[in-house]
């Protein structure tokens, strides 16, 4: 982008152009390492919610998600029932959380896996963005 503006008796001009390719890229690589820290703490039973993640808004988006139909519940950590009991729904049937805490399999997996992500990786997280937003 190419800002030009006129400050008093000043011509002032900025080409951004460099800055949001850096951002742009910077924002690519960290959806990147997000996923690849989240990976090993994700429940694991057949692998299909790991390899469920995608971009909403493209790889450059602020946005990832794990789209399996039972992410969501595997996320939050708890139990959740249909109204006949059961933990398997119909699809576009509610369920409703029961009060009980999900059992992981995999050691080192759990619930809420980007916040667990995010206390180990943040540091790291930060300085990559820095590193490569600053690029010349």
């Amino acid at each position: 982008m190419k800002i030009n503006t006129h400050v008093g008796s000043v011509d002032i001009s900025i080409d951004t152009s460099r800055l949001d390719k850096n951002i742009g890229e910077a924002q690519k690589l960290l959806n990147m390492q997000i996923v690849a820290d989240c990976d090993p703490l994700i429940p694991f039973q057949q692998g299909a919610l790991r390899n469920s993640v995608n971009y909403p808004q493209g790889i450059n988006g602020g946005e990832i998600e794990w789209s399996t139909p039972y992410a969501h519940y595997q996320y939050e950590g708890e139990l959740y029932l249909a109204e006949n009991g059961s933990s398997w729904a119909k699809k576009y049937e509610k369920k409703y959380p029961a009060g009980e805490p999900l059992s992981y399999h995999t050691e080192g997996t759990g619930d809420h896996w980007f916040e667990t992500a995010k206390e180990q990786h943040k540091e790291e997280w930060i300085k990559l963005v820095k590193e490569t937003a600053g690029r010349g």
